[in-house]
Formats: C-alpha cells, structure tokens, sequence
C-alpha cells in the first residue's frame, strides 16, 4: 500500500509560488498570482523569523554577560587556580649582619621590603641612596623606630638593627647579582670597621617565575622579622629620608589617635609585651593634597585624577592615592592584610586598602616627595597605558565585588 506523500510546509509552498512566478514574468509579463498565496503563511513566516531573531539577542546577550564576567572576575580566577604563585626560595646574604637568622634573636626594628624585576640599571642608585641614609643617620631612625614599637634598648646583642629584603620577581638581568654585590660591600666594610654594615642584614627572595608586583611585595612581607616593614620600590622615585621621617611621624600620629600617645611605653626587648597593633601609613602623591610634590606628566596626571575617583568609589575614601610604592605597616598590621591578599600585579595596593576598611586597619595617608624616574614598568604608549589603567579598574571591581559577595572572607 502506497504511502501517502506528506505536503510541504505552508511557508514553504509560499516560497515556492513566489519563485514560480520570479521565473515566469520575463515571459508572460505576469505578475506573481497573488491571490494564490496565503497571507496566513506570510504571517507565520514573519513570526518564525521574529522569534529566531529574538533567540539570538537573547544568545547573543548571554554570550556578553558570559565575557564580561569572565573579564572582571579573571583576577579572583587566576588567585584561585595559581595560589602558589610559582613559589619562591630565599637566599640570607651576609650583608655584615650574622649570616642566617636565630629565632632567639631581636626582631630588627625595621624591615624594608624592595621588590624588583629587571631592575639592574635603577636599582644601585636606590641602594646607594638607602643604605648610606641608614648608616647616616642611623640612632635617630633606631630611637624612632623604637619608641613606636616600646623597645627601649636591644641589650649588646650583635643581631642587625635593620633588614632590607629584595623580591627577585623572576628578573632576566643581573638583578640579584646587584643586590650580591651590594651585600658583599656591606660584609666588607664591616669586616674593615669602616661601614657600620652589621646593623643591616640583606636577604634575597626570588620568585620561580614572574608573578607580579602584588605577589613579590607579599612574599617579602611574609617573610620580613622586622617589628615596622616599610615597603620601597626598587625605583628611587621616593626620597628616602624624607619619605622615612614622614611615615614614621605619621605612623607615629596614627598610633596616637587611635588611643595611644603617639608611641608605646619604653621597655627591654627581651620582655612579653605583646606587638604594636595593627596599622599602616600610605605614602602619597596625591595632587589635591598641598603636601604633595609630585611632578607629573599630563597622561599620568589625568590618570591618576581618574584612578583617584575609583578608589573613593570603590575603596575607600581616606586614601587617595594607593599606588605609591613608599608604605609602612606595623608587624601585626602586615601580617593582617597581607595573609588576606589575592590581587598579584599592580592593582594589589587597592585591595590592601578594602582589607584594611573590612578588618578595621587603621589607615593613614602622608605626602611625600616623589619624582618621576626613566625606565618604569607603565612607560608605555598611550594605548597600552589606558590599557593598564582599564585592567587596574577591572581589578578593583572584581576586589568589591569578590568581598560583597563572599568570595573572598577576610581573616585575622
């Protein structure tokens, strides 16, 4: 028995009489009978083709949606699937300090955390500069370091008074071999009686691989022993003795407001009192700020207005400018924010900020003298800076948005 054939779609027949007389009008001059076509079949067509258009945008949406979470959540994706960051190993150099460090021995009162990638040309210029302020000018910063952290004397212990830890991120020059060279000269003049190196002790960090400003100035906070680490950038950009004096004054004043008097009670080194409490001083550059004497270029000073905005937005309003590489933080309060840290690369200082609004970090924000210095890692063409700048916005969005919606949790 034949089977019965099954009749074309509506739509379809209505395509087929519309090209049957496409074909037949050259000829017969004849217009398509219209009369023969089914304007319900029109109708359904139209409907057809309006839903696939709508399926699409629908699609087309959710593929946006899709991309544009991807892009503002790619920091938190790369925190989580790379915690380790590589890894690091650390050399202890005998910069004129003991070699090797005793957990018997005082903390010394200041660590410095400098990191560094492919900084061989700049980086002699910030030591030379560093280490001679140190020697310098070296009772004065000792007795205002101790009276912030309550040590009145460290005894005729022999353990350095200072410590400078350089971040190697995974540098292609000769960075280390400077930072070598450097504690050599430090282990010399001491060995002479001529440099009072043994009151500094360098060690050197080096990361596996690249990983980032935020993941060096960690690794070397995490390993810092000092009771104030100041964070410096292998730059020089900041001057030294003046961006010193004023963090410690701050640090000093903050302390202060925060229930103190503006340093802890003197006492021996060797007794239980507990740590200074948790804070950090920021070093600024900041324009709205007349204590700021920053000299800019015209890009970065509008950047850096615009910078200035969302950090207010999205951070907090008592720091304006975050990116400064010239930061102190007592010990408790380094170890509070930095134990808390995601962000790797060049926005991390942001979230420093957040954690510290979140924990109740007391913050404080000082100017500084600053200059711009040749060879910095964001001297780029214009395109590529507004690319830095927009991927410096999309990590702190996904900083607030990680932290509001419980991504990330903050921990003591």
């Amino acid at each position: 028995m034949p089977t019965a054939r099954r009749n074309p779609s509506p739509t379809m027949a209505a395509l087929c009489v519309r090209l049957l007389g496409v074909l037949a009008a050259p000829t017969s001059g004849a217009a398509p009978p219209s009369s023969i076509i089914d304007s319900d079949d029109d109708d359904d067509g139209d409907e057809s083709n309006s839903v696939m258009a709508h399926a699409f945008a629908i699609l087309l949406s959710a593929a946006a949606m899709l991309a544009g979470s991807l892009y503002v959540f790619y920091p938190a994706i790369k925190a989580a699937t790379d915690a380790g960051g590589g890894g690091a190993t650390e050399e202890d150099l005998d910069g004129g300090g003991t070699s090797g460090s005793s957990a018997t021995e005082p903390a010394p009162a200041l660590s410095l955390v400098v990191p560094a990638y492919n900084e061989e040309e700049r980086l002699p210029i910030m030591l030379g500069h560093t280490i001679k302020h140190l020697h310098q000018d070296h009772d004065a910063i000792l007795d205002r370091c101790r009276s912030l952290i309550g040590v009145a004397s460290a005894g005729k212990s022999n353990a350095p008074r200072f410590e400078i830890v350089f971040v190697d991120d995974g540098s292609k020059d000769g960075t280390s071999d400077v930072v070598r060279k450097y504690a050599t000269s430090l282990s010399d003049s001491n060995r002479l009686g001529s440099g009072g190196g043994k009151d500094i002790r360098i060690r050197l960090v080096h990361m596996h691989r690249n990983s980032g400003k935020g993941a060096a100035v960690r690794a070397g906070m995490i390993r810092s022993r000092g009771d104030l680490v100041l964070m410096v950038d292998a730059d020089d950009a900041t001057d030294f003795p003046d961006g010193l004096a004023k963090v410690l004054d701050g640090m000093r004043r903050l302390l202060k407001d925060e229930g103190g008097d503006g340093g802890r009670p003197a006492h021996d080194s060797s007794s239980k009192m507990g740590p200074a409490p948790p804070a950090a001083v920021f070093g600024s550059r900041a324009h709205l700020e007349d204590s700021s004497c920053a000299d800019r270029s015209p890009v970065r000073t509008f950047l850096m207005h615009a910078f200035h905005f969302f950090v207010r937005t999205l951070c907090s309003h008592r720091i304006k400018d975050t990116q400064c590489g010239f930061k102190l933080f007592t010990r408790s309060g380094a170890a509070a924010l930095f134990s808390n840290l995601h962000l790797r690369r060049w926005a991390f200082d942001t979230e420093l900020v957040v954690v510290a609004e979140l924990l109740g970090v007391p913050l404080a924000e000082v100017g500084v003298k600053w200059h711009e210095v040749e060879g910095s890692k964001l001297d780029t063409d214009k395109l590529t800076l507004a690319m830095v700048s927009l991927g410096m916005l999309r990590d702190m969005v996904c900083v607030r948005a990680c932290y509001t919606l419980g991504i990330w949790k903050v921990t003591l």
